[in-house]
This record gives structure tokens, C-alpha cells and sequence, in this order.
């Protein structure tokens, strides 16, 4: 073992594993797992190396389980799987080396100097070239076959340690041919030459890896497609830091070198990415004190310490495609709290998106990117003086238009289901506030004229006049054509401004209000300083005048001014019923709007209203007695609450209205709080006598909750349940009567209700009992809410939750965990009934919450939807790339690439979740794109994508080789005219090249030939050879012979009749 710990070095730590190397000769295994403090060690041996490496060994890495020591002198020890085979080549000499890394798949090597050079080889071209530069030391001699100790020779344990022995490891599998094939493996190695050189004098196949040679690394390292970006020779860089650096951490990939250098104190830490591919070097100095930070995986990610935080640096990527990335697969918050850290501005979102938070309902996502656009129509001040501002002001507000229809569209589409109303208003209110804050921005813009203030108003008005329709508490009635008015002639519309100018700001609003033109008279009451210009005012005003018109009787005008304010008109005709202090006029209300019998009945004038007062239960009685007069204002009754009301009505009625019509709870609260004994026992009967009336159903809860009496007679009510068959019923209430005392009930008494609960409703529900169903839920939701959620029984309340498996109707379980955050204590359950209703409660209840959608999403593995979300940003970037001018541009090829990764990531969610008719969908198209990228590769500026249906046949004759047309043809599911084709491309160009590669995709058939020979009518006579060259690729000897003679072909003619092989055919179909 170590006996004193000198230096630690470690050299790597991926998936919780830590590989260290102690005092520079012992390898130290740690393993960390779950929920324990300290590490598990896996190993711990000594490392033997060559005497020429150990003792000038400066650094040392790990990489695909193969430690590499590098020495000053740049020669490299390789030790895999810690056996006793070393394997050692010399990197270089005529440098001082400090540090080495290889990549993961062994195929590159870097090893950085003191002088701040680095030198990069391509291992597997430096063997080919160099293979007696691969060493390996001689083979240790094996430990004795037999045990030191005697041992049972037949026993398992004697035939391990033989086999270990031999340098094989021990197989369960004790048939004679798999020992046959073992003592063949192992005698074909015996018989391998040796010689220093693990290569013979023949180079390697090309195609091999260096280590292939090597059986024991080659064993424990799959075959891999990847291969060194580094040009044959090596290549070497000198990096521009301070001297003073020195090199701290090095990742190497067959790409790329990823290196750190740290200066003391910390300073002016700098991140270099070396290119391999194309030699050029990037920096990152971060400011102030920066540590590097040793992250857990085999990715080039490179985090650095500093007292703000953890900052992560990244290469080849911009910030606009970092955050459009969080947004598609995070969320508005993840996309915020990123630029907050980074004190970025607003960025520009994409707007696909807004589309994936409309799909998924995240209205966080889709009030950060309308905070995004918020400035779009206010631009800087240095702009206003330009000439084209009101051209601008257009294509500005055009740029909102997309974003504007996605969002009335999902406004739309959700308004029409009961079930999304919620969502539909949440949205419609943050679509409102974003098209009213813009409306703002235009009309308080004063530096330009009309003529782009009118455009971009005609614009956000039509979106106004859509979304009011939908709102459900302020409906907009429908108006004039707003549009049809400001497209007026221009001396007509100025007509019309002078002619509101000379009213007065009454008529004004009054004008406004009735015509919908409030934004006109805010302009024109703007011009004249007017207070009515803000829009505060202008509603006071306009109710103002709704007063006047209700006390002149006008109740059409009032309504249509209210309407067109935006107010409900039952809610504000309710509002002056109950405030106004004028009798005529509340009658006037209550006439018109029917409300309910309470309210008129209350204002009559010297009229005795006993007022129940809900009392406590260890309190008296109380009885108000009030006399209401004529001139009381009803918001006073406003005040009184459901049971308050209904024990007036109580009161007043006695038994004009039949108690089954009352609320349960409300009644027996009423009659146990008069101790009416009588009433009382009548309905714990329920006798159905001559006149008296049927009574509700008396429930455990209902004498539990509501009961208002006295204990004396809480013990009558108790024993006339005990009597009157009713001793189930008697047993909810002892129960809850009991808890109200009882502390808590015992963990294990909750376990057997849960479980008793689930197999009740189980029995009820083979019985089609829906009584006894309905009893169960009760009963679970008064246990939910009284003991398992108060007391933190979750995982019981889960339990209930999946055990009945009535979600729908448990609703208020997933309240319950959500708001004691045991939310993810669901996601343990894979059911497919429980991720939809999990999916449906969260669109419903917390549209607003994308993190729980996408841990939903992520846990159920719904490839589908994640596949739906790819292919639907890879449709929005190609409908972006068609409403641009087809120039070829880094951009283009750029947006196209970032296509291509779409539909091949949401082609492999679809195949995942085995949706083949989408997944071939975006295989196709991927291919499309795949085309298109080459062609812009090779210089050309053909266009295949976003294609139109037109252009189809254009396109197919432009592409040059068969295959190509395929592509397109599959990817718009398109037919292409071949006789077309071929007639342009064989005929009249000779190109045979292309009717030989169609052949071997599809057979060349009679009928085809027949339509490229309707098309020779108009050829030019020098295409006579392409066509008796094309009619030997027709294999019908008849059609061949009938189309040569239509195009007096003679000589083939002539030739078909002669030959020995078609001469009978043809004389017995001409003859028939």
C-alpha cells in the first residue's frame, strides 16, 4: 500500500468515478455513490513502468480505461486495464515536455511544452508510418498453475486460479466447444512471432486502428467511425499567453484541443481552442480571478470558478443560438435567468418558439418573447430623421404580424374548448397588454406625421377589434368598420377632424365611444390638452354619461356605451342597482336585469328580515332583527354570504319553498341552531307524510361540519341515528366528531383506511354500485384533506390517488401535492391513464408551468411530442429561409445545417416512439436538405427546397443525376414526368449515363418509351442516333420494332426481322 501520501494528481472523473494517481507510481479507484458521504474504492495497485519513463515521468492522463505517462523527453508509456503488458513510443525529443492528453477514442495525442508549444499527432497514421516506434516490453513471467496451498484440484476454485494463471479469465461455460475454441485462441497466439515490434514488417491495413495489434487494448475498445482531424505529419501551434501561464487542463477530441492557462493568484486565466481541422487557435481571458474547474464527463466543456459563480465558456456558438436553443428546450425562465447572469439585453427570439408555448401552453415562454419585441415599434431617437420613417413604422409593425396571428390563432382555438378557457383568457389578457402597450408607443410618438402613425394603427386595430370579441368579462361590441373609415379620402378625413375639433369634449367622448373611434377623440382631445386624452378620464366621462342616460331612461344608449367602453353591462346594471340611493332607478334595474328574489325583496320599504349570524358551537344563538327602509342601498346585502342569504330566505319562507331546492349544509346549520327538535327528527326519518316535504340526504360530513346546536342535543341527534337503521352513518360521524378532540389518527389506522377505501371502490365498481362509488370519493377527499395531506402522509395520498385511479375526480389531489411540492412523487408511477391526466391537469391548472410539463415529458418519455417540437422549429427555419431572397451566404448554409439537425433529431424521437409514417416524414425531408446543403457545396445556386408545386418539373429537369430526383420527388410526394425528363436529358443531350442509373432503380417500361416517342414529332433531326441508341434499352421486341417503324427507322426494322432471335416473335405478332 502507499505508505505516506507525497502528490496527488487525478486524472479523471466521469460518471461519479475518480481515477488518481498517488506519489506518481500507485493508481487509486474511487466510486461515489448515492446518498453516501464517503467514496467506495475499486482499486488501488501499483503502476510499473519502464525504468526510462519512471523516472522522468512529468504527467500522466487516462482515456478509454488506458493510463498514459508522458516523460520530459517525450517518450509515452501506455498501460491498459492495469495488466502487466506495457507498451512505450517515443513522442519527441527535442522539446521539455509537461503535458499529454489523448482522445477518447484513442485516435489523437497532444502533448503541450513548458514554452507554451503543442504538438498534435494522428496515432494511427505515426504507427502506419512509424510501426517500429510502437514497443512493448517483454511478457513477465506467469505465477505457477497450481496454488501454493493444496487445494481440491476438481473444485471451482482451483479452476479459477489455473485459468487466471493462463492470462484468460474464468467462463461459466464448461462445454467441449467452447473449450476448443479457447485452447484454439490460445495456441494461435502461441504461435505469433515474436519480436520486439508487435507490428510485422508489413504495414497495417489503412483502414485498422493503431492498437488493433495490441489484443489487449484492442479487445476493450469497439470499432469506431471516427478519425483524427490532424493532417498526416502532425501539426504544431504556439500559443500567445503570458510567460507566465502555465498549462492547467487539457481535453483532447479528434477535432479539437481544448487548453487552460492559469498565471498565480488565479489571474488572467485563459481558455484556448485549438482547430485542428483548421489550424486557427481562440482565446477566452476571463477578467478578475478565474479557477478552472474539473467537470465530471468526457465533453470539452470548461467551467471557471470565480467569486460571482460558476461561468461556463463556450466556442462556435452565438448568443442568439444559445438562448433560442434554452428557449426550445428549457424554458423562459432557464432563457431569463441566463441573461440576467450575463447582463445581456432583450435577444431576439425565434418564432417557432412562441409556436412550441402555444403548443404546450407555457405562457411564461410566450410573455418573454413578446417582452422581446416590445421595442420593436419604438425605435431610437437618431432614426426619426429619416425621410422613409413612415415606410420603416410599416415594415415594422409588419415584423409583429407572424407573432400576432400565432397568437389570436391559439386564442381562438383554445376559446372554442370548455376545457382551455382558462388558458384562452390568460392568453388573450397578455396578447391584449402587449398590442395595447404598442398602440401606446405609436400615438405617444411625436416625431414623425400621420402618414406611418395611420398604417401602423390600421394595423393593431384589426388585431384589437379580433381579440375583444373573445373576452369574457368586457365584450366589445361590433362597431363600424374602423379600417373602412381611416381608408377614407383624404379631404374627407380631414373633414371629419375638423368636425370633431369644434365639439366639445363631452360630445367628443359621447361621438367616440358610440362610433368605437376612442383612439380618434384621444388624438383630437391630445391636440386640445384635454384630461379626456388619457383613457382613465375618457371611461370616467363615458360613465358619467351612462348615469345621466339611465336617469333619463335611455337604456339602449347606456348599454351601447358601456358595451363599447369595454365593461359587462349585467355587471355594471348590477352595480348601480346595489349602490344607488334612487328608488325609481333601482327598480328600473331590477325590472330590466332580473336579479335575484333577495335583493328587491330586501328594499321594500318597513319590512322585518331576520338575519341568521352563523354562530360558534359553544356560543348562543343570535338573532338580528333590522327594518329596511326604502331607501337602503343593497351593497349592504352584497355582504352577506350563501348561507347568510339563504337562512334569511329561511326565515321569510318557512315552507313556501321546497327544502330540497336549499343547500343541505346551510339547512341543517339553520334548524340544529333553533334546536328545531321537531324538523330535525322529521328528517332524520325522512318520512314522506301529506305535506311534508322530501329532505335532503343527511351525510356523515353534513351532521359532522354543520351542526350548530347545543352538546345536549348533539347526543339526542347521535342516538336517534343509533336507533332509525343508520348505524353505518352513525359510525363517519363518531369518526370526525371524535377528531375534532382526537390529536391525530395513528399512521397504521390511516393505512388500513386507504387500503380499505381502494378495495370498497374496487367492489362497487364490479357491481356497477354508483352510490357506493360516490360514498368512496367522499370519503377519500375528507381523508385527503383532513389527515393525509396535513399530517404529510404523501405517499398514502398517492397511494389513494392510484389505487382508485379516478383522476378526473381526484383532481384536488394533485392540488394537494402541488402545493406541499411532492409534485414529482407522481412521476414514480408509470401509467399511461396517469400521464394523461397528469398532462391534462397541468395544461389546464398550470398552463404557466413549463418546467413540470417538460419533467412530465421527460419521465414518460414521450418521444413523440419532443419529435413534434423538432419538426415543427425545422419547418418554421425553412418557412424563415423562404420569405428571404435566394442568395447563397454562410447564413443560409448555416440555418439549413441547423435544419438538417432538426429533422434528424425529431426523425429519431419519432422512430423511438414508433411513429414510422413521421419519422419517414422527416427522413425525406432531411434528405431534401442533405441535397440542397451539397449544391450550395459544390457552387450552385439551384433551389430544391421550399418548392411550389409549378416548379416541380422545372427543378427535376435542372437536377443532374437520377438519384437526385427521387429525393425531391419523395420529399413533396410528387410524381415526376420521366418521359418528360428523359426526352430533355437522353434525346436531346445523349445522356445515357442518367437512362443507365434510372434503370437500376426502375424498370424501363413499354408505356414509358410509347410517351418519349409522342414527344419526337418536334425533335431536330440530329437526335436520330440518341434514339436508335435508346430503343435498345427498350426490352419489348414488339414496342422496339413498332417504334421504329413509326419513326421510319428502317434499318432497325430491317435489322429486328433478320435476327435469329426476334425474327419468329416478330412474324407471329405481325401476323396475328
Amino acid at each position: 500500500g502507499v505508505s505516506e501520501l507525497q502528490a496527488v494528481q487525478v486524472l479523471s472523473f466521469v460518471t461519479a468515478r475518480c481515477c488518481a494517481l498517488l506519489n506518481s507510481d500507485w493508481l487509486l479507484q474511487l466510486q461515489w455513490q448515492q446518498e453516501e458521504e464517503e467514496p467506495q474504492t475499486l482499486s488501488c495497485c501499483r503502476v510499473e513502468l519502464a525504468d526510462s519513463v519512471s523516472c522522468s515521468a512529468v504527467h500522466h492522463c487516462v482515456s478509454m480505461e488506458t493510463l498514459f505517462a508522458l516523460s520530459s523527453t517525450g517518450l509515452i508509456c501506455i498501460l491498459h486495464g492495469l495488466t502487466d503488458e506495457l507498451t512505450s513510443f517515443p513522442f519527441s525529443s527535442s522539446a521539455s515536455f509537461c503535458l499529454l492528453q489523448v482522445s477518447a477514442d484513442l485516435s489523437t495525442a497532444v502533448a503541450v511544452t513548458q514554452s507554451h508549444a503543442a504538438i498534435a499527432v494522428d496515432l494511427n497514421h505515426y504507427f502506419r508510418m512509424f510501426p517500429d516506434h510502437l514497443l512493448c516490453a517483454a511478457p513477465r513471467s506467469r505465477p505457477p498453475l497450481q496454488p501454493q496451498h493444496p487445494r481440491d484440484q476438481d473444485s471451482l476454485s482451483s479452476s479459477s486460479f489455473s485459468v487466471s494463471a493462463l492470462g484468460a479469465t474464468f467462463s461459466t461455460d464448461r462445454s467441449w466447444e467452447a473449450r476448443l475454441n479457447s485452447m484454439y485462441s490460445r495456441a494461435k497466439q502461441a504461435t505469433a512471432p515474436s519480436s520486439s515490434s508487435c507490428f510485422s514488417s508489413s504495414q497495417p491495413p489503412r483502414t485498422s486502428s493503431w492498437f488493433s495489434s495490441l489484443p489487449y487494448l484492442d479487445s476493450h475498445l469497439a470499432p469506431s467511425s471516427s478519425h483524427s482531424r490532424v493532417p498526416p505529419g502532425g501539426m504544431t501551434v504556439t500559443f500567445a499567453v503570458p510567460e507566465s501561464s502555465a498549462s492547467s487542463q487539457l481535453t483532447v477530441s479528434e477535432f479539437s484541443a481544448l487548453l487552460t492557462f492559469v498565471r498565480p493568484g488565479n489571474q488572467q486565466t485563459t481558455v484556448a481552442l485549438w482547430d485542428m481541422k483548421y489550424g486557427n487557435v481562440r482565446y477566452h481571458q476571463a477578467a478578475g480571478e478565474a479557477a478552472p474547474v474539473q467537470r465530471c464527463g468526457e465533453r470539452q466543456h470548461r467551467l471557471l470558478l470565480k467569486k460571482a459563480g460558476v461561468f461556463q465558456v463556450l466556442f462556435s456558438v452565438s448568443q442568439q443560438d444559445l438562448l433560442s436553443r434554452l428557449m426550445l428546450f428549457g424554458s423562459a425562465a432557464t432563457v431569463d435567468a441566463v441573461c440576467h447572469l450575463n447582463s445581456w439585453g432583450r435577444c431576439s427570439i425565434p418564432i417557432h418558439a412562441l409556436q412550441t408555448g402555444l403548443k404546450n401552453r407555457q405562457l411564461d415562454t410566450v410573455d418573454f418573447y413578446l417582452k422581446s419585441k416590445e421595442n420593436v415599434l419604438n425605435p431610437p431617437a437618431a432614426a426619426f430623421s429619416s425621410a422613409d420613417q413612415p415606410a420603416a413604422s410599416t415594415l415594422r409593425v409588419q415584423e409583429l404580424c407572424p407573432a400576432l396571428d400565432l397568437l389570436c390563432s391559439a386564442v381562438r382555438d383554445s376559446n372554442s374548448e370548455a376545457q382551455s378557457r382558462q388558458f384562452s383568457e390568460q392568453l388573450l389578457n397578455i396578447t391584449l397588454s402587449f398590442v395595447n402597450t404598442q398602440i401606446r408607443s405609436v400615438l405617444s410618438n411625436t416625431h414623425h406625421e400621420d402618414s406611418g402613425v395611420q398604417s401602423c394603427m390600421n394595423v393593431l386595430d384589426r388585431y384589437v377589434a379580433e381579440l375583444r370579441s373573445y373576452m369574457k368579462r368586457f365584450p366589445w361590441a361590433a362597431g363600424p368598420d374602423v379600417s373602412a373609415t381611416r381608408a377614407a379620402a383624404p379631404a374627407e378625413e380631414e373633414a371629419q377632424r375638423d368636425e370633431w375639433e369644434q365639439l366639445s369634449a363631452e360630445e367628443v367622448v359621447h361621438q367616440s365611444i358610440l362610433t368605437n373611434q376612442i383612439p380618434r377623440a384621444q388624438a383630437v382631445l391630445r391636440r386640445q390638452n384635454r384630461p379626456e386624452c388619457h383613457l382613465p378620464a375618457l371611461r370616467r366621462e363615458g360613465l358619467r354619461q351612462v348615469s345621466s342616460c339611465l336617469r333619463r331612461r335611455d337604456l339602449q344608449t347606456a348599454n351601447t356605451l358601456l358595451a363599447n367602453m369595454g365593461f359587462s353591462v349585467k355587471q355594471q346594471l348590477h352595480l348601480i342597482c346595489l349602490h344607488t340611493d334612487d328608488k325609481e332607478l333601482r327598480e328600473l334595474m331590477v325590472s330590466v336585469a332580473c336579479f335575484p328574489l333577495f335583493y328587491f325583496e330586501a328594499c321594500s320599504p318597513f319590512v322585518s328580515v331576520n338575519v341568521y349570524v352563523r354562530p360558534r358551537p359553544t356560543s348562543k344563538l343570535f338573532l338580528l332583527v333590522a327594518q329596511v327602509d326604502e331607501t337602503l342601498r343593497l351593497d349592504w346585502v352584497k355582504n352577506w354570504d350563501q348561507s347568510c342569504r339563504t337562512a334569511v330566505l329561511l326565515s321569510r319562507l318557512q315552507h313556501a319553498v321546497s327544502v330540497q331546492s336549499c343547500d343541505a349544509s346551510v339547512l341543517w346549520r339553520y334548524l340544529t341552531a333553533l334546536h328545531d327538535q321537531r324538523r330535525v327528527v322529521d328528517w332524520i326519518q325522512n318520512t314522506e307524510t301529506s305535506g311534508t316535504p322530501r329532505w335532503p340526504d343527511l351525510t356523515p360530513e353534513l351532521v359532522n361540519d354543520s351542526t350548530a346546536c347545543s352538546s345536549y342535543m348533539r347526543e339526542n341527534i347521535l342516538d336517534l341515528l343509533a336507533r332509525y337503521k343508520h348505524r353505518r352513518l352513525c359510525t363517519g360521524v363518531l369518526v370526525h366528531h371524535s377528531s375534532t378532540h382526537l390529536n391525530s389518527v395513528p399512521l397504521r389506522d390511516l393505512n388500513c383506511i386507504v387500503e380499505l377505501l381502494i378495495v370498497a371502490h374496487d367492489c362497487f365498481s364490479l357491481t356497477c354500485n354508483m352510490e357506493g362509488i360516490v360514498r368512496v370519493l367522499q370519503a377519500a377527499r375528507h381523508l385527503s384533506h383532513t389527515y393525509l395531506a396535513p399530517g404529510g402522509h404523501y405517499s398514502l395520498l398517492v397511494r389513494l390517488l392510484t389505487g382508485i385511479g379516478r383522476y378526473n375526480e381526484m383532481t384536488y389531489v394533485f392540488d394537494l401535492l402541488h402545493q406541499n411540492h411532492c409534485f414529482e412523487m407522481l412521476l414514480r408511477k408509470k401509467s399511461s391513464s396517469l400521464k394523461s391526466a397528469l398532462l391534462d391537469y397541468i395544461k389546464r391548472c398550470l398552463p404557466a408551468d413549463s418546467e413540470k410539463y417538460n419533467m412530465v415529458a421527460l419521465c414518460f418519455t414521450m418521444r413523440r411530442e419532443i419529435g413534434e417540437n423538432h419538426e415543427i422549429a425545422a419547418r418554421t427555419q425553412l418557412k424563415m429561409i423562404e420569405s428571404q431572397a435566394w442568395v447563397i451566404t454562410p447564413e443560409l448554409k448555416s440555418s439549413l445545417a441547423k435544419v438538417l439537425g432538426l429533422l434528424k433529431d425529431a426523425a429519431e424521437s419519432f422512430s423511438k416512439d414508433s411513429c414510422v409514417r413521421q419519422a419517414t416524414r422527416c427522413i425525406r425531408t432531411a434528405k431534401l436538405v442533405a441535397l440542397q446543403l451539397h449544391f450550395l457545396n459544390q457552387g450552385s445556386d439551384l433551389r430544391i427546397i421550399n418548392l411550389r408545386p409549378a416548379e416541380l418539373l422545372s427543378a427535376a429537369m435542372a437536377l443532374p443525376r437520377c438519384y437526385q430526383v427521387f429525393v425531391v420527388s419523395e420529399a413533396y410526394g410528387y410524381s415526376p414526368d420521366w418521359a418528360e425528363i428523359l426526352y430533355q436529358k437522353v434525346v436531346l443531350n445523349g445522356d445515357f449515363g442518367y437512362l443507365e442509373e434510372l434503370k437500376r432503380h426502375r424498370p424501363l417500361t413499354s408505356t414509358l418509351f410509347e410517351d418519349i416517342f409522342k414527344k419526337l414529332d418536334g425533335a431536330p433531326g440530329s437526335v436520330t442516333s440518341n434514339v436508335k441508341r435508346l430503343l435498345t434499352y427498350c426490352d419489348d421486341v414488339y414496342s422496339r420494332y413498332r417504334l421504329a417503324y413509326q419513326q421510319n427507322l428502317h434499318d432497325i426494322t430491317k435489322m429486328l426481322l433478320q435476327d435469329a432471335k426476334t425474327s419468329s416473335y416478330l412474324s407471329d405478332r405481325l401476323g396475328s
